[in-house]
Protein backbone atom coordinates (compact mmCIF):
# COMPACT_ATOMS: atom_id res chain seq x y z
CA UNK A 1 0.00 0.00 0.00
CA UNK A 2 3.12 2.28 0.81
CA UNK A 3 4.52 1.43 -2.14
CA UNK A 4 1.15 2.27 -3.87
CA UNK A 5 1.06 5.54 -2.26
CA UNK A 6 4.88 6.54 -3.20
CA UNK A 7 4.55 5.61 -6.73
CA UNK A 8 1.81 8.19 -6.98
CA UNK A 9 3.18 11.44 -5.63
CA UNK A 10 3.89 14.10 -8.25
CA UNK A 11 6.26 16.34 -8.17
CA UNK A 12 5.58 20.17 -8.06
CA UNK A 13 5.06 21.56 -11.68
CA UNK A 14 8.75 23.05 -13.94
CA UNK A 15 10.32 21.50 -11.16
CA UNK A 16 12.71 20.46 -13.45
CA UNK A 17 12.81 23.36 -15.66
CA UNK A 18 12.88 25.31 -12.23
CA UNK A 19 16.60 23.61 -11.66
CA UNK A 20 17.82 24.24 -15.08
CA UNK A 21 17.22 27.69 -14.60
CA UNK A 22 18.53 28.23 -11.25
CA UNK A 23 21.60 25.95 -12.55
CA UNK A 24 22.25 28.12 -15.54
CA UNK A 25 21.91 31.69 -13.26
CA UNK A 26 24.66 29.96 -11.11
CA UNK A 27 26.41 29.06 -14.10
CA UNK A 28 26.42 33.01 -15.35
CA UNK A 29 27.86 33.50 -11.52
CA UNK A 30 30.68 31.21 -12.20
CA UNK A 31 29.75 29.18 -9.20
CA UNK A 32 30.10 26.04 -10.67
CA UNK A 33 29.64 23.82 -8.06
CA UNK A 34 25.96 25.34 -6.82
CA UNK A 35 25.34 24.43 -10.48
CA UNK A 36 26.33 21.52 -11.02
CA UNK A 37 24.36 20.77 -7.68
CA UNK A 38 21.21 22.25 -9.52
CA UNK A 39 21.51 19.89 -12.98
CA UNK A 40 22.30 17.03 -10.86
CA UNK A 41 18.82 17.65 -9.28
CA UNK A 42 17.19 17.76 -12.62
CA UNK A 43 18.62 15.13 -13.98
CA UNK A 44 17.23 12.75 -10.67
CA UNK A 45 14.00 13.97 -12.33
CA UNK A 46 14.75 12.67 -15.68
CA UNK A 47 14.89 15.77 -17.09
CA UNK A 48 16.79 14.80 -21.23
CA UNK A 49 17.01 18.77 -22.19
CA UNK A 50 20.42 19.95 -23.86
CA UNK A 51 21.03 23.03 -22.36
CA UNK A 52 21.20 20.40 -19.03
CA UNK A 53 24.12 18.58 -20.17
CA UNK A 54 25.82 21.22 -21.99
CA UNK A 55 25.35 23.33 -18.18
CA UNK A 56 26.70 19.92 -16.48
CA UNK A 57 29.91 19.94 -19.32
CA UNK A 58 30.78 23.61 -18.92
CA UNK A 59 30.52 23.20 -14.72
CA UNK A 60 33.16 20.11 -15.19
CA UNK A 61 35.14 21.72 -17.60
CA UNK A 62 35.76 24.81 -15.23
CA UNK A 63 36.20 22.39 -12.46
CA UNK A 64 39.16 21.10 -14.01
CA UNK A 65 37.02 17.51 -14.42
CA UNK A 66 37.82 17.06 -18.17
CA UNK A 67 36.94 13.45 -18.31
CA UNK A 68 33.59 14.17 -17.28
CA UNK A 69 32.95 17.14 -19.40
CA UNK A 70 34.21 14.31 -22.52
CA UNK A 71 31.99 12.11 -21.74
CA UNK A 72 29.12 14.32 -21.11
CA UNK A 73 29.78 15.77 -24.83
CA UNK A 74 30.54 12.35 -26.31
CA UNK A 75 26.85 11.87 -24.84
CA UNK A 76 25.67 14.21 -26.50
CA UNK A 77 27.26 14.12 -29.88
CA UNK A 78 25.81 10.30 -29.90
CA UNK A 79 22.90 11.15 -28.80
CA UNK A 80 21.76 13.95 -31.17
CA UNK A 81 21.41 16.45 -28.12
CA UNK A 82 21.42 19.97 -28.49
CA UNK A 83 23.45 22.09 -31.14
CA UNK A 84 25.58 19.58 -32.84
CA UNK A 85 28.60 22.29 -33.75
CA UNK A 86 28.16 23.81 -30.58
CA UNK A 87 28.64 20.31 -28.84
CA UNK A 88 31.63 19.32 -30.88
CA UNK A 89 33.54 22.39 -30.79
CA UNK A 90 33.50 22.04 -26.51
CA UNK A 91 34.18 18.67 -27.07
CA UNK A 92 37.25 19.06 -29.53
CA UNK A 93 38.26 21.70 -27.29
CA UNK A 94 38.19 19.38 -24.13
CA UNK A 95 40.28 17.00 -26.11
CA UNK A 96 43.38 18.88 -27.04
CA UNK A 97 43.23 19.85 -22.90
CA UNK A 98 43.57 16.46 -22.25
CA UNK A 99 45.83 16.02 -25.17
CA UNK A 100 43.67 13.20 -26.72
CA UNK A 101 44.87 14.00 -30.47
CA UNK A 102 43.74 10.63 -31.99
CA UNK A 103 40.51 11.28 -30.53
CA UNK A 104 40.64 14.91 -32.19
CA UNK A 105 41.61 13.09 -35.67
CA UNK A 106 39.04 10.24 -35.52
CA UNK A 107 36.42 12.63 -34.73
CA UNK A 108 36.78 14.94 -37.24
CA UNK A 109 37.40 12.72 -40.32
CA UNK A 110 33.68 11.13 -39.00
CA UNK A 111 32.31 14.26 -39.44
CA UNK A 112 33.93 15.02 -42.54
CA UNK A 113 33.07 11.42 -44.16
CA UNK A 114 29.09 12.72 -42.90
CA UNK A 115 29.43 15.79 -45.52
CA UNK A 116 27.40 17.95 -43.60
CA UNK A 117 29.99 20.44 -42.07
CA UNK A 118 28.89 24.07 -42.42
CA UNK A 119 30.59 25.64 -45.19
CA UNK A 120 31.91 28.29 -42.74
CA UNK A 121 33.52 26.03 -40.47
CA UNK A 122 35.03 23.62 -43.04
CA UNK A 123 38.86 25.54 -43.16
CA UNK A 124 38.44 25.49 -39.35
CA UNK A 125 38.09 22.09 -38.84
CA UNK A 126 40.49 20.98 -41.49
CA UNK A 127 43.04 22.71 -40.20
CA UNK A 128 41.92 21.19 -36.42
CA UNK A 129 42.30 17.84 -38.33
CA UNK A 130 45.92 18.59 -39.88
CA UNK A 131 47.27 20.02 -36.31
CA UNK A 132 46.11 16.48 -34.49
CA UNK A 133 47.65 14.55 -37.20
CA UNK A 134 50.92 15.94 -36.19
CA UNK A 135 50.58 15.99 -33.29
CA UNK A 136 49.88 12.04 -33.34
CA UNK A 137 53.12 11.27 -34.46
CA UNK A 138 56.01 9.09 -33.03
CA UNK A 139 57.75 10.44 -29.74
CA UNK A 140 61.16 10.87 -32.21
CA UNK A 141 60.88 14.36 -32.83
CA UNK A 142 60.98 14.78 -29.24
CA UNK A 143 64.94 15.79 -29.03
CA UNK A 144 67.08 16.48 -25.35
CA UNK A 145 68.97 19.68 -25.24
CA UNK A 146 72.06 18.12 -23.34
CA UNK A 147 74.67 21.22 -25.35
CA UNK A 148 74.81 24.14 -23.05
CA UNK A 149 73.69 26.40 -25.89
CA UNK A 150 71.49 24.23 -27.41
CA UNK A 151 72.61 24.68 -30.84
CA UNK A 152 72.82 21.54 -32.97
CA UNK A 153 68.97 21.46 -31.50
CA UNK A 154 67.88 24.49 -32.57
CA UNK A 155 69.37 24.49 -35.54
CA UNK A 156 67.44 21.85 -36.15
CA UNK A 157 63.54 22.49 -34.94
CA UNK A 158 63.53 26.34 -35.58
CA UNK A 159 61.59 25.67 -38.55
CA UNK A 160 59.50 22.87 -37.71
CA UNK A 161 56.37 23.82 -35.10
CA UNK A 162 55.84 20.42 -34.83
CA UNK A 163 59.32 19.95 -33.01
CA UNK A 164 58.69 22.69 -31.28
CA UNK A 165 55.79 21.67 -29.27
CA UNK A 166 57.64 18.11 -28.97
CA UNK A 167 59.42 19.59 -26.92
CA UNK A 168 58.12 21.96 -24.82
CA UNK A 169 55.85 19.40 -23.58
CA UNK A 170 58.77 17.31 -22.58
CA UNK A 171 60.35 19.71 -20.72
CA UNK A 172 56.97 19.42 -18.53
CA UNK A 173 57.79 18.60 -14.58
CA UNK A 174 61.96 19.06 -15.23
CA UNK A 175 64.83 21.58 -14.56
CA UNK A 176 64.88 24.30 -16.95
CA UNK A 177 67.83 25.52 -16.66
CA UNK A 178 70.03 23.78 -19.12
CA UNK A 179 67.29 24.08 -21.64
CA UNK A 180 67.31 28.20 -21.17
CA UNK A 181 69.31 29.11 -23.99
CA UNK A 182 67.29 27.27 -26.66
CA UNK A 183 64.27 28.65 -25.04
CA UNK A 184 66.09 31.96 -25.14
CA UNK A 185 66.42 31.48 -28.91
CA UNK A 186 62.94 29.98 -29.80
CA UNK A 187 61.50 33.35 -27.93
CA UNK A 188 63.59 35.45 -30.00
CA UNK A 189 63.22 33.93 -33.20
CA UNK A 190 60.56 35.38 -35.93
CA UNK A 191 59.97 32.38 -36.92
CA UNK A 192 59.02 30.30 -33.75
CA UNK A 193 55.17 30.30 -33.80
CA UNK A 194 52.84 32.44 -31.33
CA UNK A 195 51.59 29.81 -29.43
CA UNK A 196 54.99 27.99 -28.84
CA UNK A 197 55.84 30.92 -27.00
CA UNK A 198 53.01 31.31 -24.95
CA UNK A 199 53.50 27.93 -23.77
CA UNK A 200 57.25 28.41 -23.03
CA UNK A 201 56.17 31.37 -21.14
CA UNK A 202 54.06 29.93 -18.72
CA UNK A 203 56.42 27.05 -18.40
CA UNK A 204 58.42 29.89 -17.03
CA UNK A 205 56.71 31.47 -14.69
CA UNK A 206 55.37 27.91 -13.22
CA UNK A 207 59.32 27.53 -12.82
CA UNK A 208 59.72 31.20 -11.50
CA UNK A 209 62.40 32.40 -13.39
CA UNK A 210 63.32 35.74 -12.85
CA UNK A 211 65.43 36.09 -15.63
CA UNK A 212 65.03 38.85 -18.22
CA UNK A 213 63.73 37.30 -21.62
CA UNK A 214 63.15 39.04 -24.96
CA UNK A 215 60.18 38.32 -26.92
CA UNK A 216 59.42 38.97 -30.36
CA UNK A 217 55.31 38.50 -31.64
CA UNK A 218 53.67 39.75 -34.34
CA UNK A 219 55.70 42.40 -35.14
CA UNK A 220 56.73 43.71 -31.35
CA UNK A 221 59.92 42.69 -29.36
CA UNK A 222 58.89 42.87 -25.48
CA UNK A 223 61.00 42.41 -22.55
CA UNK A 224 59.61 40.41 -19.48
CA UNK A 225 60.72 39.01 -16.17
CA UNK A 226 58.58 35.87 -16.75
CA UNK A 227 58.22 35.18 -12.48
CA UNK A 228 56.52 38.85 -12.51
CA UNK A 229 53.96 38.56 -15.46
CA UNK A 230 50.24 37.62 -14.20
CA UNK A 231 48.08 35.11 -15.38
CA UNK A 232 45.97 36.18 -18.48
CA UNK A 233 42.61 35.60 -16.95
CA UNK A 234 43.62 37.99 -13.62
CA UNK A 235 45.07 41.30 -15.99
CA UNK A 236 42.12 43.73 -15.28
CA UNK A 237 41.58 43.99 -19.14
CA UNK A 238 40.57 40.52 -19.34
CA UNK A 239 38.29 40.88 -16.49
CA UNK A 240 36.69 44.17 -17.96
CA UNK A 241 35.89 42.89 -21.63
CA UNK A 242 34.10 40.05 -19.94
CA UNK A 243 32.43 41.87 -17.52
CA UNK A 244 30.86 44.40 -19.90
CA UNK A 245 30.27 41.19 -22.53
CA UNK A 246 28.58 39.63 -18.98
CA UNK A 247 25.53 42.55 -19.30
CA UNK A 248 24.72 41.98 -22.75
CA UNK A 249 25.56 38.31 -24.45
CA UNK A 250 25.57 36.91 -20.81
CA UNK A 251 21.73 38.26 -20.35
CA UNK A 252 20.48 37.09 -24.33
CA UNK A 253 22.44 33.72 -23.74
CA UNK A 254 24.81 32.51 -20.83
CA UNK A 255 25.81 29.22 -22.08
CA UNK A 256 27.60 30.58 -25.78
CA UNK A 257 28.75 33.42 -23.43
CA UNK A 258 30.69 30.87 -21.13
CA UNK A 259 32.28 29.52 -24.86
CA UNK A 260 32.86 33.12 -25.85
CA UNK A 261 34.68 33.21 -22.39
CA UNK A 262 37.24 30.53 -23.38
CA UNK A 263 38.00 31.97 -26.95
CA UNK A 264 38.92 35.40 -25.55
CA UNK A 265 40.95 33.62 -23.03
CA UNK A 266 42.07 31.73 -25.78
CA UNK A 267 42.83 35.14 -27.92
CA UNK A 268 44.72 36.17 -24.75
CA UNK A 269 46.86 33.31 -24.51
CA UNK A 270 47.91 33.86 -28.37
CA UNK A 271 48.79 36.91 -27.73
CA UNK A 272 50.70 36.93 -24.46
CA UNK A 273 52.76 38.76 -23.02
CA UNK A 274 50.99 41.67 -25.63
CA UNK A 275 47.68 42.78 -25.13
CA UNK A 276 45.01 43.43 -27.75
CA UNK A 277 45.21 46.57 -29.95
CA UNK A 278 43.17 48.57 -29.57
CA UNK A 279 43.05 48.56 -25.57
CA UNK A 280 39.37 49.54 -25.90
CA UNK A 281 37.33 46.83 -23.69
CA UNK A 282 34.09 48.18 -25.45
CA UNK A 283 35.23 47.61 -28.57
CA UNK A 284 36.37 44.12 -27.95
CA UNK A 285 33.43 42.92 -26.00
CA UNK A 286 31.34 44.07 -29.08
CA UNK A 287 33.64 42.06 -31.60
CA UNK A 288 33.43 38.65 -29.00
CA UNK A 289 29.98 39.09 -29.44
CA UNK A 290 29.34 38.91 -33.24
CA UNK A 291 32.31 36.26 -33.46
CA UNK A 292 30.62 34.21 -30.67
CA UNK A 293 27.39 34.08 -32.59
CA UNK A 294 28.66 33.49 -36.29
CA UNK A 295 31.33 30.82 -35.01
CA UNK A 296 28.24 29.14 -33.61
CA UNK A 297 25.98 29.36 -36.90
CA UNK A 298 23.72 31.68 -35.32
CA UNK A 299 23.10 34.64 -37.64
CA UNK A 300 23.17 38.10 -36.10
CA UNK A 301 22.97 41.65 -37.02
CA UNK A 302 26.49 43.56 -36.71
CA UNK A 303 24.23 46.69 -36.80
CA UNK A 304 22.55 45.84 -34.27
CA UNK A 305 25.39 44.73 -31.83
CA UNK A 306 26.99 47.99 -33.23
CA UNK A 307 24.58 50.28 -31.63
CA UNK A 308 24.41 48.65 -28.76
CA UNK A 309 27.92 49.16 -28.04
CA UNK A 310 27.77 52.69 -29.61
CA UNK A 311 31.03 51.47 -31.83
CA UNK A 312 31.70 52.40 -35.34
CA UNK A 313 30.63 49.34 -37.83
CA UNK A 314 34.25 49.26 -39.46
CA UNK A 315 36.37 49.74 -36.57
CA UNK A 316 34.12 46.47 -35.31
CA UNK A 317 34.20 44.89 -38.17
CA UNK A 318 38.26 44.98 -38.13
CA UNK A 319 38.64 43.94 -35.15
CA UNK A 320 36.45 40.78 -35.48
CA UNK A 321 38.69 40.02 -38.44
CA UNK A 322 41.70 40.48 -35.96
CA UNK A 323 39.81 37.74 -33.88
CA UNK A 324 39.36 35.17 -36.68
CA UNK A 325 42.88 35.57 -37.44
CA UNK A 326 44.46 34.75 -33.98
CA UNK A 327 42.10 31.94 -33.77
CA UNK A 328 43.23 29.99 -36.96
CA UNK A 329 46.44 30.66 -35.09
CA UNK A 330 45.93 28.80 -31.95
CA UNK A 331 45.20 25.58 -33.30
CA UNK A 332 48.96 25.95 -34.52
CA UNK A 333 48.58 25.33 -38.29
CA UNK A 334 51.91 24.76 -39.79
Amino acid sequence: MNEKKRSKIIPFPNLQERYIDKGMALLKEKKYHEALDMFSEAKKLNEDKAELYLGMAICFMELGELTEAKDICKKMLLEDIGHYFTVLQIYLTILIQLREYHEVQTTIEAVLEENHLPAESAEHFYKLLEFSRKMTQNDEDIFEDDNDEGTTYIEDILENTNKQMAYIQSLQDRNLSKHYSSLKVLLENPNSHPMIKSMILHLMIENEVEKEVTVYKFGETVTVIPAKLNDIADLPFTKKVLNILDDTLGQENPTLFEAVKELWIRHLYVLFPLLPQPTNANLWAAALHIVGYEMHGITIDQVEVQQMYELSLPTLQEVCKKIYQIEEISYMQI
